[in-house]
């Protein structure tokens, strides 16, 4: 029966796989399959490569159409998107851009369900999925709703011709009053016109766009700020556009509504007051009135100082953020999410326990005590009673109890939280610290778990702020930071637990800049007064974000990581270790080793963990 049950499962895999590359006209694809995978926005995975869920265990028609309606839309992605096209034409702006990729998304939907009845029914199924996992099926205000959303599902349905499943159209009901008074009569006509040219229908996007009161033309289309290096490293990285669900951005950028000029503004008022220790760059002069607002800053936290042998320089660091993980989720959200992690990764469950025992005992033999015995004080050693008996000119026997030297130790993982690591990479990196921290605490090994993030793509409020500001050449980095504390050493892991399912939320991994991550996990580290100290860093790629090395020559990113691994390795009491998932990292750290596959995280974490304790 099981036998049957997986031969089902395998066939069904390999014809989606099928029909993905012929729809695609792309016989080059490669087609994985895991749990972790739940949205039909994360189109195209580097080096064509892609992900879709599994159906459920009983392979229902239900579950058979989700997948294949996500399979659908990655296939017309491919075929009728050009990304090169896509991003020199999207708008700077973060909502505008959120809103200009859902309704490049909508357009390549529509062409494949105008064409073909069985791709509509699909297509349909992966929708309503969708906007029922973002809760729109409990709605009952447009402000309780994301407008990017809103505008993919009007538009899909203007294009495409078809009605819309159920949870969407609740959406698309709310949204449509709205639509109406701001684009009239024609609504998405000019769209519908234009959908078999990409190029056409993005010009027509833009105008649309600002009919909807969302600027566009903030300055120069990005096309003469891509270069072939951005674009190669972007690939490698996977943290394109088309990787974010549309309005993602928008939650993090214009939520609170706050203008360019207000921004600069508040750069001045923060600066001049006290900095968070904790912030990437708390030791930055800032940019304060009378100075030039386009300048950027030079310096970052106290430690590690950039050289003239290092120009990597930051923009601003206002709007950066250290975050507790538990404020960027409600405990209802964070409950669904820590459930689906245990939930997905169940199978991992057994092997990684196993593995953490065998760290356990390791370490505990590390900490055993021992006795010390024919010792002239002490304790009397009651087993040599019997020789004073019978002699009693032997003299008395004492033991004292001693215990082996195991130097008090804090640990902290790093966790690259960027776009790439998006499905099984981060679920399973999310499971390892968890049953590492577990694991360490029973030792009485402190276990601190980080994050690094942006809080855009493409930049965020630092590149609005540097556009307002004339856009001066090489402004260094150019984004807004987002590091997260999922646990910190002193806590203990019952109280962190529901934390970790947190790097399953939608829209949380965007694009990852190391060198600054490492700062600030090495100045969390130094502060703490255990004497040995361990960081282990947990990535997939090399240092990325689009919007930096768009500006900026192409290696900056890459060589202030270099500089700071080197830092740290050479002028630092901190031992420095990494695990490369599927990228060498190697060439960066002294102390690493690169697995080819998430499923070798839980062996090469726990393999690492007890090299470094065998170290004197």
């Amino acid at each position: 029966m099981k036998h049957d049950k997986d031969a089902r499962f395998e066939k069904f895999k390999t014809a989606t796989a099928a029909t993905l590359r012929a729809m695609a006209r792309r016989s080059d694809v490669e087609v994985s399959f895991t749990p972790a995978e739940g949205s039909a926005r994360n189109l195209v995975l580097p080096k064509g490569k892609t992900r879709l869920p599994l159906p459920d265990a009983d392979l229902s028609a239900g579950g058979k159409a989700l997948t294949r309606g996500q399979a659908d839309a990655r296939a017309l992605s491919l075929r009728h998107h050009d990304d090169t096209l896509h991003r020199r034409n999207a708008p700077l702006d973060l909502t505008a851009q959120a809103t200009f990729d859902a309704l490049e998304q909508a357009r390549t939907n529509a062409i494949g369900a105008q064409t073909m009845q069985g791709v509509a029914a699909n297509l349909d199924a992966a929708l309503e999925d969708q906007c029922r996992k973002l809760g729109y099926l409990n709605v009952t205000e447009r402000d309780q709703t994301n407008q990017a959303d809103a505008l993919n599902v009007l538009a899909y349905e203007a294009l495409s011709g078809a009605p819309l499943p159920p949870t969407a159209e609740k959406l698309a009901a709310l949204w449509r009053p709205f639509v109406a008074e701001k684009l009239g009569d024609a609504g998405f006509a000019a769209l519908r016109d234009s959908m078999a040219d990409q190029k056409h229908f993005a010009a027509a996007a833009r105008k649309l766009i600002e009919q909807l009161d969302m600027p566009v033309s903030d300055g120069p289309p990005p096309e003469d700020e891509e270069n072939g290096d951005t674009k190669e490293h972007q690939q490698n990285q996977g943290g394109g556009a088309d990787e974010s669900a549309p309005g993602e951005e928008e939650s993090e950028a214009s939520a609170d509504g706050t203008s360019p000029e207000d921004m600069a503004e508040d750069s001045t008022a923060q600066d001049s007051g006290p900095i968070d220790e904790d912030m990437p760059d708390s030791g930055a002069e800032g940019e304060r009135s009378g100075e030039d607002a386009g300048m950027p800053r030079h310096k970052r936290a106290e430690g590690y100082i950039p050289g003239p042998e290092n120009p990597y320089t930051i923009y601003t660091t206002v709007f950066d953020e250290v975050v507790d993980a538990h404020e960027l989720a409600e405990q209802e959200e964070l409950e669904r999410l820590r459930h689906m992690l245990d939930h997905q990764m169940a199978h991992l469950q057994g092997i990684v326990t196993k593995l953490a025992n065998r760290l356990q005992r390791r370490l505990m033999a590390r900490q055993q005590r021992s006795w010390q015995f024919d010792l002239e004080e002490g304790q009397l050693d009651a087993t040599r009673l019997a020789r004073i008996v019978a002699n009693p000119t032997v003299p008395l026997s004492f033991k004292q109890e001693r215990e082996t030297d195991f130097r008090d130790t804090v640990v902290t993982l790093l966790i690259d939280n960027s776009g790439s690591m998006r499905g099984r990479p981060i679920a399973i990196a999310a499971m390892c610290t968890d049953i590492m921290a577990r694991t360490l605490e029973r030792c009485g090994v402190k276990v601190e778990i980080l994050g690094f993030t942006t809080r855009a793509w493409k930049g965020g409020k630092a590149r609005e702020l540097w556009a307002q500001n004339g856009r001066p050449p090489h402004p260094g980095r150019l984004n807004d930071l987002r590091h997260i504390i999922y646990k910190s050493a002193d806590a203990p892991w019952r109280r962190t637990k529901k934390n970790l399912g947190l790097m399953l939320k939608e829209g949380l991994l965007k694009e990852n800049i190391d060198g600054e991550a490492l700062v600030w996990a090495h100045n969390r580290l130094v502060k703490r007064h255990e004497q040995r100290k361990i960081l282990m860093v947990i990535s997939d790629g090399a240092p990325v974000d689009d919007s930096t090395l768009s500006v900026n020559p192409s290696n900056v990113l890459e060589q202030d990581l270099r500089n700071v691994i080197q830092w740290i390795e050479t002028a630092s009491d901190v031992s420095l270790t990494a695990i490369g998932i599927g990228h060498d990292v190697t060439r960066y750290y002294r102390k690493a080793i690169t697995i080819a596959d998430a499923d070798e995280l839980a062996p090469a974490l726990i393999g690492r963990l007890e090299a470094l304790f065998e170290e004197e």
